[in-house]
């Protein structure tokens, strides 16, 4: 990720009661996996960790750019800075083997007492292997202003830690592609009107967005004070797609663009998409990394 700071415009945190999933669950082996990620990044190193926990086809981005996480990570030269998180919020499919996390992050020199060089949100997503191993396929974060006096809490939405009996079957190329199919209908309802209310008809109720330079939110004035300050030839380039055998969840990914700047990509992005049965599919999560 490109780590530079802009100004901090409003924040407005949404309110979250912390919860612990039952420890039987699939969100909680889930929760164990990206927890234990973490500790392999501080103690093996951030490379190390992220070769052990990425599959083996996994997108990561690498300052503006999408490529392989792990066989970047392989590649990857060493640094004095060490890497520490801890999942905030998370959601898992239907099937309970195709999950999203996030939470705060910070970059750390390797020495103690040492302030963090930066700080910020990752959004993971996670699929189980036919091993029954969890590994990490799409990874991105953004940053944002210094973290201080941060009290963690994790919850999830209500009924994920349980099991749902007989989960639908859907074929995975075909909620890709309807995902796609709303990138583009999102895309041409920005170039049409570059205003916020053409951005928010896609949220899903109590939809987080994160913004770099900005803490996450989920309150709707504030995201609409965010989206009104983007450039209005933004645009949103799909590069690909991923969704649970279940069809009710998935995401989109790809580059940031303005259309003519000689400067090219500005960044990238990653969006959690959301279905009911019946309903079409809504942003429930987006995280935007751009200069």
């Amino acid at each position: 990720m490109k780590l530079n700071l802009l100004p901090l415009l409003l924040f407005l945190s949404s309110s979250a009661m912390a919860q612990e999933p039952d420890s039987s669950s699939a969100l909680f082996s889930m929760r164990e996996a990206e927890r234990n990620f973490a500790r392999e990044s501080v103690m093996l190193g951030r490379n190390a960790a992220f070769v052990q926990n990425f599959a083996d086809e996994s997108v990561i981005f690498t300052d503006k750019w999408v490529t392989n996480g792990k066989q970047f990570s392989k590649d990857r030269k060493a640094s004095p800075v060490v890497l520490k998180w801890e999942p905030e919020f998370m959601d898992i499919s239907d099937s309970r083997d195709f999950g999203i996390s996030t939470g705060p992050w910070e970059a750390q020199e390797y020495r103690p007492n040492t302030p963090p060089l930066f700080t910020g949100y990752f959004l993971t997503v996670w699929k189980k292997q036919s091993d029954g191993a969890w590994k990490v396929i799409l990874d991105g974060g953004s940053t944002t202003p210094p973290l201080k006096n941060v009290v963690h809490s994790f919850s999830f939405p209500v009924g994920s830690d349980k099991v749902v009996s007989n989960p639908p079957v859907i074929k995975v190329e075909l909620s890709c592609k309807e995902l796609l199919d709303c990138e583009k209908q999102f895309l041409a309802e920005w170039e049409k009107s570059p205003q916020s209310t053409a951005y928010t008809s896609f949220l899903a109720p109590k939809a987080r967005v994160q913004l770099n330079g900005h803490l996450p939110t989920t309150n709707t004035d504030t995201i609409n004070i965010l989206i009104a300050h983007l450039d209005k030839k933004l645009a949103w380039k799909s590069v690909g797609s991923g969704a649970a055998s279940s069809g009710e969840i998935g995401f989109t990914y790809g580059l940031l663009e303005i259309p003519g700047d000689t400067k090219g990509t500005k960044g990238h992005y990653v969006r959690i998409w959301k279905r009911h049965p019946g309903t079409d599919w809504k942003i429930v999560l987006e995280m935007m990394n751009m200069d």
